[in-house]
């Protein structure tokens, strides 16, 4: 098998690999350690086997998959049913409020009731809207965010929300558009959108 790495500016890296035969296997693109664009398999005498497409975040969108004859014995779409799971998570949690925002935790204290005093997290996060929809997700990317606790850069909701989190905790933070991104949005966020934040906290000091 030969592997052909080709570096682009714009788009990622294109991956490249051939049969023995000189017949494309595999071709796909990376971009920060995901899978973006359209990645391709071929059967060894050229007929295509499978097909998945990925959006820029790395989120797979839709799965096809062929048989040798050509065909089709698969097609799904996992985005779309994690943004269905996603929303029946967010009705079904029993989330606690403070301080303007809401969180529930997988691991770690529910009935935490002070803020902790911590400086700096080290955290991983995944952020979404109400409907389900992916916007941003360092676990897949495999790249944590350091987090200054007492800096400006973030939103305020999500500032509060860590501050009820401690090392090792795992869970969600539910900020209304007011502490998130008002009534403007932002890229990929419509105006008056409630913003859902799954949170590791790897490293509190």
């Amino acid at each position: 098998m030969i592997i052909c790495l080709i570096p682009t500016l714009s788009f990622g890296q294109k991956v490249v690999e051939r049969y023995e035969n000189g017949q494309k296997k595999y071709q796909g693109r990376t971009k920060d350690n995901v899978n973006i664009g359209t990645h391709t398999y071929w059967h060894e005498k050229g007929e295509k086997c499978k097909e998945e497409k990925y959006n820029d975040l790395g989120a797979l969108l839709r799965l096809r998959e062929w048989d040798e004859s050509g065909e089709l014995t698969k097609d799904e779409r996992p985005e779309e049913a994690l943004e269905i799971l996603r929303r029946e998570q967010f009705q079904n949690m029993r989330w606690i409020a403070k301080d303007g925002i809401s969180f529930h935790k997988l691991r770690g204290k529910n009935d935490l009731q002070q803020k902790t005093d911590h400086q700096r997290l080290v955290i991983h996060y995944a952020t979404y809207l109400e409907n389900g929809k992916e916007i941003d997700n360092t676990f897949r990317k495999k790249v944590p965010l350091p987090v200054d606790m007492m800096a400006r850069s973030l939103i305020e909701g999500f500032i509060r929300g860590l501050s009820y989190f401690e090392l090792k905790d795992n869970g969600y933070i539910k900020v209304p558009y007011d502490l998130a991104y008002g009534k403007d949005g932002a890229t990929g966020v419509p105006g008056y959108s409630t913003i859902y934040f799954h949170v590791l906290v790897l490293r509190a000091e």
